[in-house]
């Protein structure tokens, strides 16, 4: 029989900086468990709404990946938001390429993030746990795939 494997898995949070009140000794470079999102003050009860929306989302995502919820959230944060909806980038994209090739960088500089930059949004990191199981995969043969199973 296949044996279950207990998993972390991460998701990060972007919220309004008014409603991140909570935070956790990660936010100060100090080793820590997480919050968790049901022990939270009442002075946060607008993030916990956000997390709680957010955490179901998030455990129906990873169902879908084949992994079972193991009923344990933990919240680390919050950190000056990175903001990377919009700053993201393909580094092999064009605009790249073409900063690459006219030596000017300062085509790609609204995707550069600045340490103390001021953001209107915290991020936090949700880390949940949860049962992975092994799922065995059918092996097919050429001889099955080229004349069916018999």
């Amino acid at each position: 029989m296949f044996d279950l494997a207990v998993t972390s898995r991460t998701a990060y949070v972007t919220v309004p900086r008014e409603i991140a009140v909570v935070n956790c000794d990660c936010a100060y470079n100090r080793s820590c468990k997480g919050l968790e999102i049901n022990g939270l003050p009442l002075t946060a009860r607008a993030l916990e709404s956000h997390l709680r929306e957010i955490g179901y989302r998030f455990i129906s995502r990873m169902e879908v990946r084949g992994l079972q919820y193991f009923n344990d959230m933990r919240l680390h944060g919050p950190w000056v938001s990175k903001e990377f909806d919009k700053r993201m980038a393909d580094v092999q994209s064009e605009l790249f390429a073409r900063a690459i090739t006219e030596e000017d960088p300062s085509l790609v500089l609204p995707f550069v993030i600045e340490d103390n930059a001021v953001s209107p949004y915290s991020d936090y990191l949700l880390v949940g746990k949860f049962i992975m199981r092994p799922v065995p995969t059918p092996m097919v043969t050429v001889k099955e795939a080229l004349y069916g199973k018999r």
